[in-house]
């Protein structure tokens, strides 16, 4: 088994599918999983759709765990996808929305205190 470290970016080719993901050979005898959610950023129903067995990959190294196993990723191996999710980790606030929340909240706030007062007048 080659030694494989988190974060590596690495070239592999896909060898099985399945319904949750695809097990992909990174070198001789070291192969990882790339589970569905890691292989598109839209969500993947078929894996099928998006892979075939024998495709040359390039995936990101994830995790490797203790019995062996190795994560992979094929979305974050995209160079793009640290800028997207700086992006939209950065997207500031909409304040029109949270205005009119805070204005709904209020409402809300005045008709239960209402519905309270007319429930204890007619005790």
């Amino acid at each position: 088994m080659v030694s494989v470290s988190i974060g590596n970016i690495v070239t592999g080719r896909v060898v099985r599918l399945h319904d949750y993901g695809a097990f992909v050979e990174i070198a001789p005898d070291t192969t990882g999983l790339v589970h569905i959610s890691e292989v598109h950023r839209d969500f993947v129903e078929n894996i099928h759709a998006y892979l075939t067995e024998g495709q040359d990959v390039t995936v990101k190294v994830l995790a490797v765990k203790d019995d062996g196993r190795i994560d992979l990723s094929i979305k974050r191996a995209d160079p793009t996808w640290e800028e997207e999710v700086q992006r939209r980790q950065s997207t500031k606030p909409d304040k029109e929305f949270n205005s009119r929340l805070r204005k709904f909240m209020h409402q809300s706030d005045m008709i239960q205190g209402e519905v309270r007062r007319r429930k204890r007048a007619r005790q």
